[in-house]
């Protein structure tokens, strides 16, 4: 519940960009039926909000009641804990995580395609700036938990001259919505928000122009306004010396448009309209929400719900055979002891001693078989051992990852998480969710001038300038360069290949398409090809060093170059200087007509078919200097090619075995 993008100072303060006024003037929510909404929540989720209660318990491991224990303890039988909720909840995480990939934008037209680019560089920069990447999993683990996840979105001062956006985790033990929304991602929710308690020296120091209001207020009417959590009743109990106020921040639609409130139990401190837009410069929420599932009854919960069950019954069979394997049952003759409860005690000791009445031993007292029962419980243990394992990617899914490529590996853990299908979409759904909020608020709130780096080049930064001023090329007169709030926001956002900068995205993008057009490229195209290839690759910047000097070492002489060019230049002038002595025939021929009969001699062929095989020639000798170019270029292509070739069979040889032995540590264990 961050005060970063208000005005505080009074109770009507103004967020950025949004309208002051008191909500009476300005037709706000007033305050009571802001506190109704909060209360409509709590009275009609009262089963969600406990079951979410109980489904942090299970995943840290608090799966006893405290009347279970009483009862184990009563018949001396010992506790049995073991959680593989949790282990199941983070390997499904971790492995989704694997798969993550990063936001990119595609433009709808290619006039767009600079658009896009820039678009993609301004949302990882705020992503990298917000640290997206522990951001996200810990949502994906609320969601699992809680069957509730999500952040909501502030506006931060920024160092730059403008605001920077910031993405906060929304907690869901703290957060409240509109129970009549039932869709998984809380697109028909009318309002949502979260409630907090804050000491009242804080609160005080927030809003200083309420602060006597504030302290008039405290605890009397906000305490219904809970939906008491576990770690609220820990912290946050009122034992006489702390002086607590709830702080209630609500987002609602009122006429179309989202505004907002911040209040007690007693007084509204702050309210706007929302200062936050869409791509068509429309309102929105900052609550950006997502459900694992959702009920018949439109309750929302986890994975903890499907797995509860059998995760106590493993508990209690894991109790029991440690119980039956700690114990001995013992069938006593009447008179065979005097006293029972002795007996017991030496009995279980592995030194006890054990004094009957009867002459006969085995008579008076023998201990019971219990191996048929050990063997049941343990058939039953195993099968609900085999019913945790199997729910979402585990080893019978995923297969043999013996000797398998990395991109099969790949392939065999999405194959797994087949059946995780619905969260998985609902993950990726908000992610892209995100990615869309976040660029037109970026195209709001950055106007000064500012440089984002983009990727990371032999550990050189390099910079795009947003919003700064140059020179047109074309007129001389000065021109916005990068201008966010001029960018057509016509733009697809996706997800794209999981990369560490965009150099890695340009890398893996030129390695997958270069093979395949590399027989169509002219030399100079393959050459540039290849310097963007070793220039974005993970190498170290010796081993580029080295590889660029091999291949300036590779190069033909230019002296050679240019006797080759002249040796083609001469054949050609030999062949103009035959094709015009043949056309100067053809004139000599028709100039003096039919030929005189003369005496018989050497036999010739008429003018019209010497001429024609003087242009038989000719082209015969044009086809034999062009096969040659045609030869000189395909051994240059080679020549240029073979070093890529080897870069890129190298890099992928590095990828599949470190993608095998990341596999290999980090897949759960069945």
């Amino acid at each position: 519940m961050n005060q970063t993008g208000y005005s505080p100072g009074s109770s009507t303060a103004t967020a950025v960009g949004g309208v002051s006024g008191s909500g009476k003037k300005n037709g706000y929510w007033p305050l009571e039926k802001s506190k109704k909404a909060y209360l409509d929540y709590l009275g009609n989720k009262t089963n969600e909000i406990e079951e979410q209660k109980e489904a942090r318990r299970y995943y840290h491991g608090a799966h006893w009641t405290e009347k279970q224990l009483k009862v184990l303890k009563a018949r001396r039988q010992p506790p049995s804990t073991r959680n593989r909720i949790n282990r199941k909840i983070d390997g499904t995480i971790g492995l989704i995580e694997r798969l993550r990939q990063d936001p990119k934008a595609y433009p709808r037209t290619p006039k767009q395609d600079q658009g896009a680019e820039l678009a993609t560089a301004v949302l990882r920069y705020v992503l990298d700036e917000q640290d997206w990447k522990s951001i996200s999993p810990e949502v994906g683990r609320d969601a699992a938990i809680d069957g509730i996840g999500g952040i909501q979105i502030e506006i931060e001062a920024g160092d730059h001259g403008d605001p920077e956006v910031g993405l906060a985790i929304v907690e869901p033990d703290s957060f409240f919505y509109d129970p009549r929304s039932y869709k998984p991602d809380f697109s028909d929710a009318r309002y949502m928000g979260e409630g907090k308690w804050l000491d009242v020296d804080t609160a005080c120091d927030m809003f200083p122009d309420q602060a006597d209001a504030i302290k008039a207020g405290c605890g009397g009417a906000d305490s219904d306004l809970t939906s008491n959590p576990d770690r609220e009743q820990k912290w946050f109990s009122f034992d006489g010396t702390k002086r607590l106020v709830r702080m209630v921040d609500i987002w609602y639609q009122h006429k179309g448009v989202w505004c907002w409130m911040m209040f007690t139990g007693s007084i509204v401190l702050m309210e706007g309209e929302s200062y936050l837009v869409d791509e068509k410069n429309k309102t929105i929420c900052k609550y950006i929400m997502f459900s694992c599932n959702v009920d018949h009854d439109g309750d929302r919960y986890g994975f903890v719900r499907n797995m509860k069950s059998t995760q106590d019954s493993f508990n209690y069979k894991h109790s029991k055979l440690n119980h039956i394997l700690a114990s001995k049952r013992l069938i006593l003759s009447a008179g065979a002891v005097t006293d029972i409860e002795k007996t017991r005690q030496e009995y279980a000791r592995a030194d006890g001693v054990v004094v009957i009445n009867a002459k006969d031993v085995n008579e008076g007292m023998k201990a019971d078989d219990q191996s048929f029962d050990f063997a049941g419980w343990s058939k039953l243990l195993e099968d609900d051992k085999q019913e945790l394992d199997n729910f979402g990617p585990n080893q019978a899914l995923i297969g043999d990852i013996q000797n398998q490529s990395g991109r099969a590996i790949q392939l065999l853990q999405q194959a797994g998480m087949a059946e995780l299908g619905p969260y998985i979409l609902g993950y990726r759904g908000w992610k892209l969710r995100v990615y869309r909020a976040v660029l037109p608020i970026v195209q709001k709130y950055w106007t000064a001038e500012r440089f984002i780096r983009v990727t990371d080049n032999e550990g050189l930064a390099q910079f795009i300038q947003i919003n700064g001023t140059g020179k047109d090329p074309q007129t001389g007169y000065p021109t916005m360069v990068n201008a966010l709030g001029s960018l057509d926001v016509d733009i697809i956002l996706d997800e794209g290949p999981d990369t560490v900068n965009a150099q890695a995205d340009v890398y893996e993008t030129l390695s997958q398409v270069l093979p395949a057009i590399a027989g169509m490229l002219t030399p100079p195209q393959a050459q540039a090809a290849v310097k963007v290839l070793l220039d974005t690759s993970a190498l170290p910047s010796s081993a580029k060093k080295e590889f660029r000097d091999a291949s300036q070492a590779q190069q033909p002489d230019p002296l050679q170059q240019r006797a080759a060019a002249a040796e083609v230049a001469g054949k050609e002038a030999d062949v103009i200087e035959t094709r015009s002595k043949a056309m100067l025939n053809m004139a000599s021929a028709q100039e003096k007509g039919a030929p005189r009969q003369s005496l018989p001699g050497k036999f010739e062929l008429p003018p019209e078919i010497q001429a024609a095989q003087a242009l038989a020639d000719i082209n015969d000798t044009n086809a034999n200097a062009t096969h040659k170019r045609a030869q000189a270029a395909h051994i240059s292509t080679q020549s240029t090619l073979a070093p890529l070739e080897v870069v890129i069979d190298h890099a992928h040889r590095n990828a599949d075995r470190e993608q095998a032995g990341s596999a290999a540590r980090q897949i759960p264990e069945s």
